[in-house]
């Protein structure tokens, strides 16, 4: 019976350093996925925090409008890692203004207005001199797709 119960036990225990053996090697693949020398950017809290090295340092950053995302800048543009709950970006529409699908964790916003958005700076230059904030143009590359979509929002005042 013991014998059995230090068997179970084993099995066990190594299941449990298994399941921890992934989780870490998960969140390694998501470190190297993002760039090492990076900003990010809180739109809702307006802060830009960019990181070089082992080095980051936050600042603030004057946005008249605002999506309530948040996520990282690369050479595509800005990549979504969250979404606030009710954000303008869960209300987006299409060319003819029906609903479309919502944007996800893992969109790309690669475009305000016609605009590039590789920089939190050129996010806030879009942002703030857009047109018509009640129909912001986006330009989302899809995660699922890869594919490029032009959706429409209305973005949240300051």
């Amino acid at each position: 019976m013991n014998a059995l119960k230090g068997t179970l036990l084993a099995l066990f225990a190594g299941f449990l350093f298994s399941l921890a053996a992934t989780a870490q090697a998960q969140d390694e693949k998501k470190d190297k996925e993002k760039p090492k020398d990076a900003a990010t950017l809180n739109d809702e809290a307006q802060e830009v925090t960019t990181t070089s090295g082992t080095k980051q340092e936050t600042k603030k950053i004057d946005l008249k409008y605002y999506l309530q995302v948040s996520g990282y800048f690369d050479k595509q543009g800005y990549n979504i890692e969250k979404i606030t709950d009710g954000s303008p970006v869960t209300q987006l529409s299409d060319d003819n203004g029906n609903n479309a699908i919502m944007m996800e964790v893992g969109d790309i916003i690669v475009e305000v207005d016609g605009k590039k958005v590789t920089t939190p700076q050129e996010y806030a230059k879009a942002l703030n001199n857009v047109a018509d904030p009640e129909k912001i143009k986006l330009k989302v590359k899809d995660k699922n797709t890869g594919n490029d979509i032009d959706l429409y929002v209305s973005a949240r005042k300051r």
